[in-house]
């Protein structure tokens, strides 16, 4: 039986293209140097899967639980316009925001549907911040693209996954045309969780981004007691801590995870999502998170690759457009379209960014949970509808006559 429970390697079915135009609108924050564990060839040394136990760490000892399920986050956009009902078969909770921006990236005209300032999980729709993350890495010369990783025991997660050592251009590209877990992954943890936690942070509060994909799925199937003995309640309360304390138990999990090989965290999730243990409050608790709305600001502001140089920006706006999704033959007469989508047990994300022939730019986010169809595999079956369906609604922005 194949996993249900996450995002596997979509397959492009939806080609895109696009040129590079730069319009510089990034202030860069300062990074200190990349860390990955290793960067150039070296003997490999043996190391247990398990290493010795560690002294003992306090345990999450949550309060009552009082932070509604879903909570908002940000304030609401002004008035923007109804979008068209979903197609046939969507069902769960739907979020969608859509908006074309300004030069100084304020959105002048915008599409909502449903929670739009709910937070949802981002499923493997987080990937592009951290290959962007990894390119600003490259531009202020602390990481080569040659640069050479090693994938561990430790620091593979679930499904197929890059082997032996994997440069660093290799493994960027890899998280965004193949969605490949163990390489997004190696490149976070070798970035610094906490750093890029921070940095998302202050560009979008509203925005979440903490934990590996190892992390979030051990933890969910269960296999860290030792930190939530009390799982739903202890890590549906966590979620509510604020920012700094929320970093200090994301930093338990990503360590504590590395304590797991992939295959036992895949065998546990699938028992536990097609069993009595599954419990929707931990994709909220677990997950990287974000709304609608604030993800579809925070593309507007990082897919076109502005604050990076012009070779490491050229390899972004590739590696994006080839990613999944969109239409075959779109309506929206874009000159660039770079896409990121994501989906799981219950879930599915399309996200994505698009630049017009006179300059404006659009962005959008498309986050639906909870929903009736379960496994990912048919969750991905709903890919080409709702991808025409984005397509009509971004093609109704750009004939918008604020644009005139």
């Amino acid at each position: 039986m194949k996993l249900p429970a996450m995002l596997l390697s979509l397959v492009v079915l939806f080609g895109g293209a696009g040129r590079a135009d730069s319009v510089p609108v990034f202030v860069r924050i300062p990074t200190p140097p990349f860390t990955p564990e290793s960067v150039a060839p070296k003997p490999v040394q043996p190391s247990p899967i398990f290493p010795k136990p560690a002294p003992a760490q306090p345990v999450f000892n949550p309060p009552p639980l009082s932070a509604p399920l879903a909570p908002t986050c940000g304030a609401a956009a002004a008035n923007p316009a109804p979008a068209q009902p979903l197609p046939s078969g969507v069902s769960g909770r739907v979020g969608f925001y859509a908006a074309i921006y300004d030069k100084q990236l304020q959105p002048v005209r915008a599409l909502a549907l449903g929670q739009v300032n709910t937070l949802f999980p981002l499923a493997s729709a987080f990937k592009p911040l951290v290959v962007r993350a990894a390119l600003q890495e490259v531009d202020a010369g602390r990481l080569s693209l040659r640069a050479l990783i090693t994938t561990t025991p430790a620091k593979r997660s679930i499904e197929a996954y890059p082997a032996g050592r994997n440069t660093v251009a290799a493994l960027a590209q890899r998280s965004l045309e193949r969605s490949d877990n163990t390489a997004s992954d190696l490149l976070y943890l070798g970035l610094g969780p906490e750093k890029i936690a921070r940095a998302v942070h202050a560009l979008s509060p509203c925005t979440a981004l903490l934990h590996t994909t190892k992390a979030w799925w051990a933890a969910q199937a269960g296999l860290m007691p030792d930190v939530f003995p009390d799982l739903v309640r202890g890590a549906v309360s966590a979620a509510s801590l604020p920012f700094d304390e929320r970093l200090k138990w994301a930093s338990r999990l990503n360590a504590r995870a590395q304590q797991l090989t992939g295959p036992q965290v895949e065998a546990a999730l699938d028992s536990y999502f097609h069993g009595p243990a599954y419990a929707p409050e931990l994709e909220l608790a677990l997950q990287n998170t974000s709304t609608p709305q604030s993800y579809a600001d925070l593309l507007a502001r990082t897919l076109s690759g502005d604050d990076l140089k012009a070779p490491t920006r050229k390899l972004f706006r590739s590696w994006l457009a080839k990613s999944c999704c969109q239409p075959k033959q779109p309506q929206l007469k874009a000159v660039y379209w770079g896409h990121k989508a994501g989906s799981g047990w219950r879930m599915l994300t399309l996200t994505g960014y698009a630049e017009l022939a006179g300059g404006q730019r659009i962005a959008y986010a498309y986050f639906n949970d909870g929903s009736g169809t379960l496994e990912a595999e048919d969750m991905e079956r709903q890919i080409p509808a709702l991808i025409n369906w984005i397509d009509a609604a971004l093609s109704e922005l750009a004939r918008s006559p604020l644009l005139k």
